[in-house]
């Protein structure tokens, strides 16, 4: 590894905690939190068919679609509007993990641009970021809204990295996901598995270069190659 001149982090479950999710959705889904990752992980899924179908839904949009989905597959009525009107209430109001404000800020001081990349529309993101209070630790605040593909397709992290004005090799993706690490590792870029509790990397996907327990991990990492 060489030290990165950009440094990516994706948001949800990286950087924001998605308890309160849990606790907001739940009440649609019979009272099961357990359910609501299996609405996560669903609308990661149709994000991913709607790219490869042509097509193009906001991601509340097509949250609200994987909500009434699940919920029909366990029993339970809920309607789009209902569904929407859920996620919108609770999606912008998740607190950061207790290690990312002071790791932001640490490295904010090694001089490397930090930039958030989300499939999350421009506005939502925004008002995630702001409410977590860690907007002001990124240079650079991009939605994939802007070029209507979703992560981890290639052409994401091809573009972050161009607006960012770095080689997809000089720059880091930070993510708990395994499918974001393989879908920017693809590429080229150096990457981070953060292991969040539930958190592991794919099996059969591309090996991060470095995998942390937390991002104080990560911190530790910059600082030995500064």
């Amino acid at each position: 590894m060489t030290p990165p001149k950009a440094i990516f982090f994706d948001i949800n479950e990286t950087l924001l905690d998605m308890a309160e999710m849990k606790h907001g959705l739940a009440p649609l889904l019979g009272g099961n939190e357990d359910l609501v990752d299996l609405w996560f992980a669903n609308l990661l899924h149709h994000s991913l068919v709607d790219i490869a179908s042509n097509q193009f839904h906001d991601f509340i949009n097509i949250g609200a679609a994987a909500l009434v989905m699940v919920a029909h597959s366990k029993g339970f009525s809920v309607s789009e509007d209902e569904a929407l009107n859920a996620i919108k209430s609770h999606i912008t109001k998740l607190p950061a993990h207790d290690d990312v404000k002071p790791t932001l800020s640490k490295l904010q001081s090694l001089n490397v641009p930090l930039v958030a990349l989300s499939n999350s529309s421009i506005e939502g993101l925004k008002a995630q970021l702001e409410f977590a209070d860690i907007v002001e630790c990124f240079t650079h605040v991009l939605s994939t809204e802007k070029i209507k593909t979703y992560k981890p397709y290639p052409d994401v992290y091809r573009w972050a990295c161009k607006e960012v004005g770095v080689e997809p090799e000089d720059a880091m993706m930070v993510a708990a996901h395994g499918w974001d690490v393989s879908g920017a590792k693809a590429i080229g870029m150096q990457t981070t598995f953060v292991n969040r509790p539930g958190k592991m990397m794919y099996p059969l996907g591309l090996a991060p270069d470095l995998n942390v327990e937390s991002l104080t991990g990560l911190e530790q990492e910059m600082k030995k190659g500064a």
